[in-house]
């Protein structure tokens, strides 16, 4: 209780002014327009520590601004705001502060610092006790001249003895009359702050939250201690007590609307509370406002939240409510029908808002909303209508916010899905992060394909321009030139897929790139990364393995060329050491293309088995057994992978192998045992457990052990 009470002057919150832009990070997508009412614009638990956490760092801020505001008039010097923190926060460049009074006050303020801020830290070793300070800060309050300066004693004095637990009360009541100085200063509002926590501390709580609630106003500083405090009633009797202390409704109304502020609290009843005694109260639409707000998780595209949120018993109460002023409750009653789907009576409450506030921006997002919620097909005529509507609401000069351009295309990308147009539905799931890793080669061929080809609707258009900034892809005579690193894609694409020829075939940077490992390499270490590294290129890889293709050709039976190919085969899948070839960004934890991981182990196997018939020598069959059994433990991998569950549904897909976390696991091996694999780990032991080879490899794979003693049992 007492920390909440006792640093009140480096708690912090930013004043909200209407229409500003939404925190992106906070939410999907926020379609309201911010009000300027305390706490209106946080669509977040105000308890969890991280929201008061921001609340404390935004009032710092803002406290600072407006002091150093004072300060700049109070001296009144022609000095610029820098150097004005620098004398008052640092107590830099005093020689050019020419007053005496004000010159002493900020060598007070230095003194008495060590014994209200956290932490405090300074080269200054002379501590000097606090009943001096408080006694020192008490007489200047009757002898400085300056009223701006007897207020700051008067806060400093009340402050220190506030923290010290001494008698902060008289000391209020003696000095309160220098709070009638009509100046406004943000020093009023820090005093009443300390004034409403030293009630509450000497246990007058229902009086100290009382005074806290007078705080709950857009034009005081400290406005959030309002509700942190109000924390303090706890029974029934104390909300009565605090209620019989308001003097008017506006007061009266104004403790429900704080009590709804609880996450837990019942806004529908708190709603009934307030409209009982005002049906018109600020407070009313204030409570509905910050219920439509939380409400709008609705639009959510992540899995996070619970929409369990009560728009039928909202509908249901609000449909006979009536006020001199129905626009809250309209917009309310618009978004929760459309949630529930009433499109027809959400779009007729909208059009009659939009026939009575013409030009409101907020309403003009509800009308477009819901078209894009009404809409059952996509095609070129119905993109350029979607374009218009987007272009219409973001040039709005009240709009800061990418929500409504991020959501358009969270619709349209369910409606490509919806008529099975694929590419289309990736252009709209990439329309803000399209980057060289977002491609499958067909995806490729088609972007490249779109990019150079001419639109055919605006929203085509929109997609060209969006990426050509994304992906420096440059626009010569209204023609879309391809960016030098989409060829660096295609390239890495091409060999993912297995097209060597075509890979080599073009101009491309990526085929200067150096290989760490060799790919045409085996070892018994799984991904085969053992050995010396290597200093050829892409390029020098793709020639080779081109030639070995033509002696295939040539000698289909070729146990060294079958091996050699298998074993670059393998290397080019996500399991081994060259599979950074195939990706542009490669993850170290999941592979992306799981058709194209098939097909690179599923030939791996096809070679190797060649390769094995035609063998003679045993431990060289040894060998290739054993790079089967990694194969069919990649194949076991690739095929009970389990696809990654992102919050954003938009991110690219991507895969987690079995194995991942617990290759010594017994249940993975019994699964892999299970479900019939594990043949070549048996052939190795059948056929080959007397090979030198076999020897080495009991003593260096876990697998094989692990395996074959689960196999036992």
């Amino acid at each position: 209780m007492l920390r909440i009470l006792s640093f009140i002057l480096v708690f912090n919150i930013a004043l909200f002014a209407c229409a500003s832009g939404w925190d992106e990070n906070d939410r999907s997508f926020l379609f309201l327009e911010k009000r300027d009412l305390a706490f209106s614009n946080t669509p977040k638990n105000l308890k969890h520590p991280s929201i008061y956490n921001e609340l404390h760092y935004k009032y710092e801020k803002k406290a600072k601004e407006e002091n150093l505001k004072e300060w700049q008039k109070h001296l009144d010097a022609n000095l610029d705001i820098n150097t004005i923190e620098q004398i008052v926060y640092k107590r830099k460049n005093l020689s050019l502060i020419k007053n005496q009074e004000t010159l002493e006050y900020l060598n007070f303020v230095q003194d008495q610092e060590q014994h209200v801020i956290n932490h405090y830290y300074s080269k200054k070793q002379v501590k000097i006790k606090k009943e001096i300070l408080i006694k020192n800060a008490l007489e200047k309050i009757d002898t400085v001249k300056s009223s701006w300066l007897k207020l700051r004693y008067f806060y400093l004095g009340l402050r220190l003895t506030h923290y010290s637990k001494l008698n902060s009360l008289e000391i209020y009541d003696k000095y309160k009359y220098l709070l009638e100085n009509k100046g406004e200063t943000i020093v009023k509002d820090w005093i009443h702050a300390i004034y409403a926590g030293a009630l509450v501390r000497n246990k007058n709580i229902e009086l100290g939250v009382y005074e806290f609630s007078k705080l709950f106003d857009k034009n005081k500083i400290n406005w959030y201690l309002s509700y942190y405090n109000f924390n303090y009633i706890k029974t029934d009797k104390q909300w009565q007590k605090l209620l019989s202390l308001t003097k008017d409704n506006n007061e009266k109304t104004k403790m429900y609307a704080i009590r709804a502020l609880n996450k837990n609290s019942n806004k529908i009843e708190e709603l009934k509370n307030i409209y009982a005694i005002d049906k018109n109260s600020k407070w009313f639409d204030f409570i509905l406002y910050k219920a439509l707000l939380n409400s709008q998780h609705y639009f959510d595209t992540y899995d996070t939240y619970v929409r369990n949120f009560q728009t039928k018993e909202f509908l249901g109460y609000l449909k006979d409510i009536k006020k001199d002023d129905m626009y809250m409750i309209n917009l309310t009653l618009s978004y929760f029908n459309l949630y529930e789907k009433n499109l027809k009576e959400a779009s007729n409450i909208a059009k009659e808002l939009d026939n009575s506030y013409p030009n409101n921006h907020e309403i003009e997002t509800l009308n477009y909303v819901i078209y894009l919620n009404s809409l059952k097909k996509i095609n070129l005529k119905t993109e350029n209508t979607v374009y218009d509507r987007l272009k219409q609401i973001t040039s709005n000069k009240d709009h800061h916010s990418s929500a409504i351009h991020d959501y358009t295309f969270v619709i349209l990308e369910k409606l490509y899905k919806k008529q099975n147009d694929n590419f289309k539905e990736f252009l709209s799931q990439k329309v803000n992060y399209l980057n060289d890793s977002s491609f499958t080669l067909e995806l490729l061929n088609q972007f490249k394909t779109f990019i150079q080809t001419k639109s055919k609707s605006k929203i085509e258009e929109h997609f060209k321009s969006k990426y050509a900034r994304q992906m420096k892809i440059k626009k010569n005579n209204n023609t879309y030139i391809l960016a030098h690193s989409l060829l660096s894609t295609q390239t890495a694409l091409l060999i993912n897929n297995l097209k060597f020829k075509k890979a080599r075939e073009i101009k491309s940077e990526y085929l200067d790139k150096y290989i760490k490992f060799n790919p045409f390499n085996s070892f018994i270490k799984g991904n085969n990364r053992s050995g010396k590294k290597e200093t050829y290129t892409i390029k020098n890889f793709l020639d080779k393995i081109l030639i070995i293709e033509d002696e295939l050709k040539k000698n289909p039976n070729s146990v060294m060329d079958n091996y050699l190919y298998a074993n670059a085969l393998f290397n080019l899948s996500y399991f081994g050491n060259a599979n950074n070839i195939t990706t542009v960004y490669r993850s170290t934890y999941s592979f992306v293309n799981k058709k194209a991981e098939l097909l690179k182990i599923n030939e791996s196997i096809k070679y190797y088995e060649k390769a094995l018939k035609y063998a003679k020598n045993e431990e060289f069959k040894a060998k290739i057994t054993y790079m089967l059994a990694k194969s069919e433990l990649s194949l076991f991998d690739i095929n009970f992978a389990k696809k990654n569950s992102y919050y954003n549904p938009s991110s690219q897909d991507s895969y987690d192998a079995s194995r991942k976390w617990s290759y010594t696991k017994n249940k993975v091996y019994l699964k892999y045992i299970d479900n019939n694999y594990g043949k070549y780990f048996d052939k190795l032991k059948e056929d080959y457990k007397n090979t030198k080879y076999y020897e080495e490899i009991i003593k260096e794979c876990a697998n094989l052990r692990i395996y074959q003693k689960r196999k036992q049992k």
